[in-house]
């Protein structure tokens, strides 16, 4: 993570503390809208789009099966500029 900071830094003109805080930010941001079942657009990037997940019984790597309780699971759906440049 820091080397992405210093890197969004650079981009920015700004130094490594600024870019964090930004950073923290929209991640404090996409937790917020998500417990509450929003969506956040980040224009020329993506979409974080919260799901409801039902309860459900999965299997381990070791073959057990265990029951997952009920949850809120975050899809990103990237966007087609971030596509076009991948």
């Amino acid at each position: 993570m820091e080397q992405i900071v210093q890197q969004a830094a650079a981009a920015a003109g700004c130094d490594a503390q600024q870019a964090a805080a930004m950073a923290e930010a929209l991640v404090a941001l996409v937790r917020e809208r998500a417990s509450q079942l929003d969506s956040v657009a980040v224009p020329g990037f993506g979409t974080f789009a919260p799901q409801k997940e039902n309860e459900h019984v999965t299997t381990t790597a070791d073959g057990r099966h265990m029951l997952m309780p009920p949850g809120i699971v975050l899809k990103f759906h990237p966007g087609s500029m971030l596509r076009k440049h991948l």
